[in-house]
């Protein structure tokens, strides 16, 4: 197979685009790609702080190497780097080294946070107590949470995140499944400033998994290659099966429910977007008067102390 733009030998054959690339031409395609998902999303202004969360995974350390390739030498934008630690074993540990190595090797300030610092309660805990709920349920809002409170203690103006194409199309299919509408109209990037919220931005928002994984081996970018012991246990990974088995058929079908979600969004946010207000526990927004992340220490607390969960609360 010869690449398409200058008949070297390819890497990578780029199915929905129907051309396949060399070496050099794949990596221009997806910086090409980051940079304009980057522009679309956000316009910097000088002096911005711009946190970006890794985890130590191929995504995140792609979503760093991009951000200080494009944004390292600007004099008036400053980046930093978190890695929030869930408590899993020594699973994220392990992935904080790496992602702290590589931060450093940029220059880049990192710090590793923890859900026993910030919520008092870590993913270990919750899995050994909850036998009703994934553990994912729990540690994917206590992670929006502490890094929404973090990114404010650092005065960050936007929060960076890894995700890339078949996160995004998996988390749309999640929600449309389970008829979760309003958090549809949540979805990141966020355009709008809301009180209390730091806005996210996606970069890696138009590659593809097999793209992310391609594009660190080709340029020895390191990273941790396991997954997280509870991944399994997550409704996720059926989706990512769905998914993965349609793309077989049509190479193109991520990008179309990006683009259904993006035509979707403004409606859905003018009609599910409510106002944020303090949560009455931790004072973090939120359209309730308890946020997800209390109401749910409000259940790890009441079951690790034997108690029951009313049943009509569990539809998380």
């Amino acid at each position: 197979m010869k690449c398409t733009k200058c008949g070297k030998e390819a890497v990578a054959e780029i199915k929905y685009a129907g051309i396949a690339l060399c070496r050099e031409h794949f990596l221009s395609f997806i910086d090409r790609k980051v940079k304009r998902e980057i522009r679309e999303q956000v316009h910097f202004n000088r002096n911005d702080r711009v946190l970006i969360a890794v985890s130590g995974g191929k995504d995140s350390m792609l979503t760093l190497y991009q951000m200080s390739k494009i944004f390292g030498k600007w004099r008036n934008l400053e980046l930093l780097a978190v890695t929030v630690d869930e408590g899993i074993g020594d699973f994220r540990v392990n992935c904080s080294r790496v992602a702290h190595k590589f931060a450093d090797s940029l220059g880049i300030e990192h710090k590793t946070i923890s859900f026993r610092d910030y919520i008092g309660i870590t993913t270990d805990d919750v899995a050994r107590v909850d036998k009703e709920l994934a553990p994912c349920t729990y540690c994917g809002v206590f992670r929006r949470k502490v890094l929404n409170i973090y990114a404010k203690e650092v005065d960050a103006d936007y929060l960076v995140l890894g995700l890339n194409l078949d996160d995004i199309a998996q988390s749309v299919l999640m929600n449309v499944t389970r008829g979760d509408t309003p958090r549809l109209a949540r979805m990141a990037p966020h355009t709008k400033r809301r009180e209390g919220f730091v806005p996210r931005i996606l970069p890696l928002r138009k590659v593809l998994e097999d793209e992310v994984r391609l594009y660190v081996t080709l340029t020895n970018i390191p990273y941790y290659p396991k997954r997280c012991p509870y991944a399994p246990l997550a409704l996720r990974d059926t989706h990512r099966e769905f998914l993965n088995n349609l793309e077989k058929k049509d190479p193109s079908v991520k990008f179309s429910i990006l683009r259904f979600l993006d035509d979707v969004k403004p409606l859905l946010e003018e009609k599910y977007m409510a106002q944020l207000h303090p949560c009455k526990i931790c004072g973090e927004p939120t359209p309730q008067d308890i946020c997800k992340a209390c109401q749910l220490e409000m259940r790890y607390h009441t079951l690790s102390k034997g108690g029951q969960w009313p049943s009509e609360s569990r539809g998380w």
